[in-house]
């Protein structure tokens, strides 16, 4: 019998090549220390990380991986990750709430990642 690793093992061992603790990449550490103060869903008077917003279930996983290869190349700075993550987790938390409002009906069910996402535009 095989034990499947979890795909979390594979980015720790990317960044042990010689060190004992795996090194954050600073593109990350960045994500990860930039807080937002966004007024939606679960968020509502939270601080948030970026980074967290990005792996929440209001971005797609294509999204996700489209800005971070954008950001990690540095064809996006932070503020503009920063502005299209709170704007597309503002759009898709509103029309989550639309969807489940009593007015919705039974059709009005959340369907996790189907919030139509909004097309990147990098200037």
């Amino acid at each position: 019998v095989k034990v499947k690793g979890s795909d979390k093992d594979t980015v720790t061992v990317a960044g042990e090549e010689g060190d004992n603790s795996p090194k954050e990449e600073p593109w990350e550490a960045a994500l990860k220390t930039t807080v937002v103060d966004i007024e939606v869903g679960e968020f509502r008077g939270h601080k948030v990380s970026v980074w967290d917003l990005l792996h929440s279930h209001y971005i797609p996983e294509e999204h996700r991986k489209e800005l971070l290869e954008l950001f990690e190349a540095g064809e996006l700075t932070l503020e503009q990750v920063k502005t299209v993550v709170s704007t597309v987790v503002s759009k898709a938390a509103a029309a989550r709430a639309e969807q489940t409002s009593p007015a919705g009906g039974p059709e009005a069910e959340p369907t996790g990642t189907e919030a139509e996402p909004t097309p990147l535009q990098v200037d």
